[in-house]
């Protein structure tokens, strides 16, 4: 396995209005300036018919010349910033069911990258960018940055990445984060820590692994030393063009997803970096186990790295993805 390049020309960047959206914009804006990339923001009138206070969500109606007008207005103040810092960005006005319309929208473009609000607004909007988010980032053929809890962060300016911790199962989807990882710290002068959970290690005090192995240290030494090996080998494998980027192995015992924020949380990470599985149940399972509970409760932005074959524009398996660096 060797590191790809990567481009990211195209980025859709769906909203809510939400302040998840304006975080996940911040970030947007960040990445298509040093990328020069351009930007496309999408909003969904969602389907739901009001009955007073009621809402039924789901139930087909067209949204009057009213609604849109507003919806457009809102859109365009939403993106003043973007103008302001001379981005080249459109905008798109949709009605429909929200997560099937945003990936109706990315598949158009078709985008390179995705950038969107873990949650969204209370009321009826709670539909959107919460559910839709966690639909989306298992549906999308690209990469998605989600930005959920930043509060408390000290950064000197969004979108900067000095830090990136990438999680890795040594899977073939995991090779493919970690050429993403090193493909944004070279593009951005930044390290990278290569984590590896071990979920499973046996509770080697318990008195049944005592009298099956008496001396249990060596046990588990060996088994984070295999950890630690496995690691050294993914980074020779990946290195590729990026030699120019300090990778720092790292082995955690526990639940992935709990280790991944702690290490993040240690580490004062910028940016976490993990795969994400084929479709089916299995992916659904290990999604909602540990993915989906770094997105939901991370204080950085996480980047959900697709497999090579899930990509729509991919039609060669062996195709590479090129991540070219910004000027």
């Amino acid at each position: 396995m060797t590191a790809t390049p990567i481009h990211i020309g195209r980025i859709l960047l769906p909203i809510d209005f939400s302040e998840f959206s304006s975080q996940a914009l911040r970030h947007a804006l960040a990445t298509a300036r040093k990328f020069k990339a351009r930007l496309k923001v999408v909003y969904v009138i969602p389907q739901i018919y009001p009955i007073g206070e009621a809402m039924l969500v789901g139930t087909p109606w067209l949204a009057t010349p009213e609604v849109r007008k507003k919806a457009e207005e809102d859109v365009h103040t939403f993106m003043a910033s973007a103008r302001e810092a001379r981005i080249d960005h459109e905008m798109e006005i949709r009605e429909g069911d929200p997560w099937r319309e945003i990936l109706a929208s990315a598949e158009e473009m078709p985008a390179d990258l995705v950038v969107m609000g873990t949650h969204g607004r209370s009321g009826p909007e709670r539909f959107f960018l919460g559910s839709v988010a966690e639909k989306l980032v298992r549906r999308l053929p690209c990469p998605v940055m989600t930005v959920g809890h930043e509060a408390g962060r000290t950064w000197e300016a969004p979108g900067l990445v000095s830090r990136i911790l990438c999680a890795t199962d040594f899977s073939e989807t995991s090779d493919r984060a970690f050429d993403f990882s090193l493909a944004l710290a070279s593009s951005n002068e930044a390290r990278v820590t290569l984590l590896h959970a071990i979920e499973y290690m046996p509770d080697l005090g318990e008195a049944r692994y005592r009298m099956v192995v008496p001396d249990v240290e060596p046990l588990r030494e060996e088994i984070e030393g295999g950890a630690v090996e496995g690691l050294k080998r993914a980074i020779e494998a990946g290195r590729g063009e990026f030699v120019d980027v300090e990778v720092t192995p790292r082995v955690a015992v526990g639940r992935a997803y709990k280790e991944i924020l702690r290490v993040a949380a240690d580490e004062r990470a910028d940016l976490i970096v993990i795969g994400a599985q084929g479709h089916g149940l299995v992916e659904h399972l290990l999604f909602g186990s540990n993915a989906q509970h770094v997105i939901r409760k991370a204080t950085c932005p996480v980047l959900t790295v697709r497999p090579l074959q899930a990509s729509a524009r991919a039609k060669d398996p062996r195709a590479e993805i090129t991540l070219a660096k910004p000027a």
